[in-house]
């Protein structure tokens, strides 16, 4: 079972507080000497403990436990050198390398928060070199203020004084290196970093207390004095606080990047303390080996700015490079929204262009060669801007122009003198090359938008402009100035074409049934079924409000699945009623020209027990005109399963006889724009009199629909139409209603036959 954590850390309070108890008796010092060795140790352990569970950040407190085994050996040397706790000057001038060995913690300390902030912070420049400066400087410090105090009041030579100051000199390093990490990561800092800074702070006090220890200046060198007993204590609680930041979780932040003035913090440090040693050896000389360290970090910190501005220079190229096109030397996208989202308070007009034909050019003559018409179109671009306008090459042949300070009316003019410009031919590999262009304009005005209304943005702009740019392409070419009300149109067009995917598969089509009446027997023979759209806001869609654009995205393919499947349903429950009528579906050309077709026709009559004859496909004849021949192979398949092919909208279309020699189709099914003029027309009287003609020698059934008084009928009965559909039998209606309107219609019961002649 884990112990918990106050345990180890209650333990080494008692033991610290135990050994400044036995530090404080001459007699018993020795006993509190090896007591703190044990303390020391304990915190190496707890160390080595922590960078084993600090996964990504093992390296950073393998390093810490690593200077603090350093320490910590050496102290234990001086100890046993000494005989005890009490480390005199002699001892520390006789084991003059050692005391220079221990030192060498320090790098060790140094490393390991380097790695601590490149855990946190990309772009940290020359963080060694930044440490190595403060070094310097430290050093020629207290070389110029203790060297000689020092060597007075304890005759201790250079090597072991300049050790005796460089400790507490490196803990003051170490603090304030802690604490510019801070302030470099701001908020985000996590709780280590203060933790370590409090460790090193507390262990600066402390060795700069037992540095006035050895030069008097805090009481007599001897054993037991509250002051030696505080200094003990002092770094125990150090070793203790960065156990403490060994044990913090890392937290999951995301790197950063350093910049500004937090980096130049060092540098600048250094250079004004250099400066004041070197003002002061003006009123008092300094040391020889203090003025040469001074100068070495100056000399540093020429070094330090020299990188930062080949630093800058190279960070000056990449931002260059980040907002360039490679191809055509123009700003890329980056730029163009960098200068779309300066705030200005003035209008802005934004064109988006496309090259017409470029497609063309790259499939001819080569990507190589469409490469040289992009440079060749904005050299030309680039000689035609106005005066502060910004043109971009966004990717493959399309380019974008801002204009600052344009309103609509300007932003035309530009477009339509770039479009001018792009008539000329380019020369490409030597061939005379002609491209078009499809211009769309978009302006942000500097009004602010009115109250509820929601700012465009740059993202907003560019897609105004991007629609803009449709348009013209749609129309061929040419410039197109964004309109709002079409955009709104279109936009709506596309959400109704969301909501229909959503609505088909949510069974929100309904299917609506109208007969078709025998003009001579009046009985109802057959029913159309046609889709509505049983909308959940808008109510009940016919379909001239959804068809063109479910044909326009391919979604009629499972529209007509739909109305297929509920159709032959219908059907089956109408002949079990002993009304065996057929059903006519309409087919779009998409469907049409789908090899499944057949099999769909084939397999939900079968699955529903309906005679395949009692079906009728219904086509149009710009439906036939799209693919001839693929659409002659899908109604043979059709017919071989025995389904009827009526000839819909007839009239309207191409009218070809040679389709209507070569289609073997059962009915003709005439347009209600002949019905609708044939008791007024005796031109079309006579049309629709030599359509009937033509149709039954072609052994052919002709059906007018759109009949809507008995006028219409007895005349289209005269003129020798075989069956007619109409408001005057009945509008379309749901399926459960039918049975009640036949009855109306045909009130003799008297059935007719469900198969096609």
């Amino acid at each position: 079972m884990r112990r918990p954590a106050a345990l180890p850390a209650a333990a080494f309070a008692l033991g610290t507080a135990a050994s400044a108890a036995l530090a404080a008796n001459p007699a018993t010092a020795a006993a509190a000497a090896a007591l703190q060795g044990l303390l020391w140790l304990a915190v190496v352990a707890a160390l080595v403990t922590g960078a084993a569970r600090s996964g990504a950040d093992r390296a950073v407190w393998g390093l810490f436990a690593a200077g603090t085994a350093v320490l910590v050996l050496g102290r234990l040397a001086l100890y046993a050198s000494a005989g005890g706790p009490l480390v005199e000057p002699a001892v520390l001038e006789r084991n003059a390398p050692l005391v220079l060995a221990t030192l060498l913690g320090y790098p060790l300390f140094y490393a390991g928060q380097v790695a601590l902030l490149r855990r946190r912070l990309h772009r940290v420049r020359s963080p060694w070199l930044d440490g190595s400066l403060a070094v310097l400087l430290l050093a020629a410090a207290c070389l110029a203020l203790f060297l000689e105090p020092l060597h007075r009041a304890t005759g201790m030579g250079p090597a072991t004084i300049a050790a005796a100051v460089a400790r507490p000199s490196l803990d003051v390093l170490m603090a304030v290196y802690a604490l510019t990490t801070c302030s470099l990561l701001g908020r985000r800092t996590d709780a280590r970093l203060p933790l370590v800074a409090a460790a090193f702070t507390v262990l600066a006090a402390a060795d700069v207390t037992d540095l006035l220890r050895l030069a008097g200046a805090a009481g007599p060198v001897v054993v037991g004095t509250p002051v030696s007993v505080a200094v003990d204590v002092a770094r125990l609680c150090a070793g203790a606080l960065l156990v403490l930041a060994a044990r913090q979780p890392a937290p999951r932040l995301p790197r950063l990047h350093a910049e500004g003035w937090p980096l130049l913090m060092a540098p600048v440090g250094v250079l004004l303390g250099s400066l004041a040693l070197l003002v002061a050896d003006q009123w008092r000389p300094l040391p020889a080996a203090a003025v040469v360290l001074t100068f070495s970090a100056v000399g540093g910190v020429t070094v330090k700015v020299l990188l930062a501005f080949a630093e800058l220079t190279r960070l000056l190229g990449s931002d260059r490079q980040a907002v360039t096109d490679d191809l055509t030397g123009l700003a890329n996208r980056r730029a163009l929204f960098q200068r779309l989202a300066r705030p200005g308070g003035r209008a802005t007009g934004l064109l988006l262009l496309d090259l017409d034909r470029f497609k063309e050019v790259n499939d001819t003559l080569g990507h190589h060669r469409g490469d040289d018409l992009l440079r060749a179109v904005a050299a030309r671009l680039t000689a035609r801007l106005p005066h502060e306008a910004l043109l971009t090459r966004l990717g493959g042949d399309e380019f974008a122009l801002v204009l600052p300070g344009a309103g609509t009316g300007a932003s035309r003019r530009v477009a339509d003198d770039l479009l001018t410009a792009l008539t000329e031919p380019f020369t490409v590999g030597g061939l005379a090359v002609h491209v078009g262009a499809s211009i769309g304009v978009a302006t942000a005005g500097a009004v602010p938008p009115a109250d509820g209304a929601e700012p465009g943005g740059d993202a907003e702009l560019l897609r105004q402009a991007d629609a803009a740019m449709y348009v013209a392409k749609r129309a061929g070419g040419g410039v197109a100035v964004y309109d709002e009300a079409a955009d709104r149109s279109a936009r709506e067009r596309l959400q109704l074409l969301e909501e229909l995917r959503t609505g088909i598969a949510a069974g929100q089509l309904v299917t609506r049934y109208q007969p078709q009446v025998d003009v001579r027997t009046g009985a109802v023979v057959g029913v159309e079924a046609l889709v509505r759209w049983q909308h959940p806001r808008r109510g009940l869609l016919l379909p001239g409000a959804f068809l063109g654009l479910a044909e326009e995205r391919g979604l009629t393919g499972a529209i007509t699945e739909v109305v297929l499947r509920r159709a032959v349903a219908d059907a089956v429950r109408w002949h079990d009623a002993g009304r065996p009528l057929r059903v006519a579906v309409n087919v779009a050309a998409g469907d049409l020209l789908d090899p499944a077709l057949p099999d769909l026709v084939r397999g939900t009559a079968s699955a529903a027990g309906l005679d395949p004859g009692a079906l009728v496909v219904e086509i149009t004849e710009t439906t036939l005109m799209r693919d001839p021949e693929r659409s002659r192979r899908t109604i043979a398949e059709l017919l071989a399963v025995g389904a009827g092919i009526s000839i819909d909208d007839y009239g309207t279309g191409y009218s070809s006889l040679a389709y209507l020699r070569d289609l073997p189709a059962a009915e003709l099914k005439l347009d209600r724009v002949f019905t609708a003029r044939v008791a007024h027309d005796p031109r079309t009287a006579a049309i629709v009199a030599g359509t009937a003609d033509l149709a039954h020698s072609l052994g052919m059934r002709l059906l007018a629909e759109g009949v809507e008084d008995e006028e219409t009928l007895h005349l289209l009965r005269s003129l020798g139409v075989d069956e007619t559909q109409g408001w005057l039998h009945g509008r379309p209606v749901p399926a459960a209603e039918l049975v009640t309107l036949l009855d109306r219609l045909d009130p003799r019961g008297t059935p007719a036959t469900a198969r096609l002649p």
